[in-house]
């Protein structure tokens, strides 16, 4: 094995240790890591090996490192997730229906259970967030307000897998959609469609009716699909 393969090897290894560490929750957000000297004697690697599989897992979002404080798990430990899995859809030639279709089966489940148990508490927010939707007259915070009323219902599921799984998949759409093209969307001759789409939405969750948000959902997120499609052709 030539010296280059084992030191990828034993850089690997050390990914995999700090990935087990928080896995098995020996590590948490914005734990600090220990000193790498005490790293290194208890792996009994070297300290180049060690910086280069930090370094890899800070390029990824996974790891923050502080100047003269050290190395921490990162608060924004999505980041971690959904670039990785951003780089590898787009590898393998992605498609902008296939986000399409998982963007569905999520809200979708998520807009159900948001039916289910959403609190007085939880349907205010969701009309507020409607209402700055609808009251904002720039057209790309207007975007901004739409994308929350629908990370809203998707946090409402409960899911934290969905959760991660839709921030992952909001990358993916803003990178496959520029933001002028989102942003078109919200012009005057359609804007009232996208307003009432919404409130079906809103509706049928403040009436507790799974179904009839499902279905309120799909039909607009069906509509929105076309219009894109449209958009980037």
């Amino acid at each position: 094995m030539s010296e280059t393969t084992e030191n990828k090897n034993v850089v690997q290894s050390i990914i995999e240790k700090i990935q087990n560490m928080i896995l098995h929750d020996e590590l948490k957000i914005g734990d600090k890591l220990p000193p790498e000297r005490q790293l290194t004697e208890i792996w009994k690697v070297g300290r180049p090996a060690l910086r280069e599989a930090l370094k890899a897992l800070e390029i990824i979002g996974l790891i923050e490192r502080k100047h003269g404080q050290g190395n921490f798990i990162s608060n924004n430990i999505n980041d971690s997730y959904y670039k990785p899995l951003s780089i590898s859809f787009k590898l393998s030639n992605g498609s902008i229906e296939d986000l399409f279709d998982l963007r569905e089966v999520l809200e979708s489940s998520s807009v159900k259970a948001a039916a289910k148990k959403a609190s007085n508490q939880d349907i205010k927010k969701l009309y507020k967030t409607y209402k700055n939707m609808v009251n904002e007259n720039d057209e790309s915070k207007k975007a901004e307000f739409d994308k929350e009323f629908h990370y809203e219902i998707i946090k409402l599921s409960g899911n934290e897998l969905f959760i991660t799984t839709w921030n992952s998949l909001s990358y993916l759409m803003d990178i496959f959609i520029d933001k002028t093209v989102n942003i078109s969307l919200y012009e005057e001759k359609s804007i009232h469609n996208i307003y009432e789409e919404h409130l079906c939405i809103l509706k049928a969750i403040e009436n507790h009716d799974p179904d009839a948000a499902a279905e309120a959902l799909e039909h607009h997120l069906k509509k929105i699909d076309i219009e894109l499609l449209k958009k980037l052709k």
